[in-house]
C-alpha cells in the first residue's frame, strides 16, 4: 500500500463517515445541530462547520497551488468563503440541509483528487502562508493527511457531545476500508 492507497481509502473513509455523523444529526431535532455544547466551537454545527471549512480552504489552497486543479477548484467555485478578519463563529450553512449539500460536494472533491493523484503528484512540495505570516513548505500527500486527521478530529468532538446527549453514534471505524 503506497501513499495514493491510503489517501484515497481516507478519502472514502471520510465520506462515509461524514455521511453517517449526517444521519444520525438528522434523526435529533435541526435545533440541536446549533444547541450550545460547551465545545470550543460551541456547538455540533460549529464543530462541523471548522472542519468543513478547513477541509475546503485546504483543497483550494492545494488546487491553487497546481494538485488536481481541474478537479477541485470547479468543485470549489461556488463554495462560501469566510469574510476577512476573524472568522469565529462564521458558518457557511444556515441548515443541516445545506451543511449535507456543502460536506457532500466537499468529499466528492476529495476522492476525485485522490483518485487522481499520482505518487509523484502526492511528493511535490508547495509553499503558503502560515498563519504566524511565514512561509510554510509542505508536500501535497502530506497536506492531504493533515486534513484527514484534522477532520477525524473534529467529528470525534461531535461524537462526544452526542455521547453526553445519549445519542448513539459510531462512525469511527476505518477498519471495513481495509478488507481485501
Amino acid at each position: 500500500m503506497n501513499l495514493k492507497d491510503v489517501l484515497e481509502l481516507y478519502a472514502k473513509y471520510n465520506r462515509h463517515a461524514n455521511g453517517e455523523m449526517v444521519r444520525i444529526l438528522k434523526t435529533l431535532p435541526e435545533s440541536r445541530f446549533f444547541e450550545s455544547a460547551g465545545s470550543y466551537y460551541k456547538s455540533i454545527a460549529g464543530l462541523a462547520g471548522h472542519a468543513l471549512s478547513s477541509t475546503a480552504g485546504t483543497l483550494r489552497r492545494i488546487g491553487e497551488a497546481g494538485f488536481q486543479a481541474a478537479a477541485v477548484l470547479p468543485a470549489l467555485a461556488d463554495f462560501p468563503k469566510p469574510p476577512a478578519g476573524p472568522v469565529q463563529g462564521w458558518l457557511p450553512f444556515a441548515t443541516l440541509g445545506e451543511y449535507e449539500t456543502l460536506r457532500t460536494k466537499a468529499d466528492e472533491a476529495l476522492i476525485a483528487a485522490c483518485s487522481a493523484a499520482d505518487e509523484n503528484e502526492l511528493g511535490r512540495t508547495f509553499g503558503f502562508a502560515g498563519r504566524d505570516g511565514q512561509t510554510k513548505i509542505m508536500a501535497f500527500g502530506g497536506n492531504l493527511l493533515a486534513l484527514f486527521t484534522h477532520e477525524v478530529h473534529h467529528r470525534g468532538g461531535v461524537s462526544t457531545i452526542l455521547d453526553g446527549w445519549g445519542v448513539e453514534n459510531d462512525w469511527s471505524s476505518l477498519m471495513r476500508f481495509l478488507f481485501l
